[in-house]
């Protein structure tokens, strides 16, 4: 069995809400398995307050999540994703 850690990008227009809260259930669950990551083409000013909360609620981190623009896994020295899944209606 492989010790690789999977890199996960959830992509979602804004990123404020669906990819977020799939970035830190994954990074709970998967823990040494998966990191996973979250971004969108149009990204919100800040992670919905009301997302915050209910990961909060369930016990999981939040330190870390912030809304991001897709184009930063683009650009040099960013993380190598191995799988990408789009949350958009």
């Amino acid at each position: 069995m492989s010790d690789k850690i999977f890199n996960v990008l959830f992509l979602c227009s804004r990123n404020s809400d669906r990819s977020i809260m799939a970035e830190a259930v994954l990074d709970h669950v998967g823990k040494g398995r998966f990191r996973a990551f979250s971004a969108g083409n149009q990204p919100a000013a800040q992670v919905d307050p009301l997302v915050i909360e209910l990961i909060q609620r369930v016990k999981l981190k939040v330190d870390g999540l912030r809304s991001k623009d897709w184009n930063e896994f683009a650009a040099e020295g960013a993380p190598s994703i191995d799988f990408v899944f789009s949350l958009c209606k």
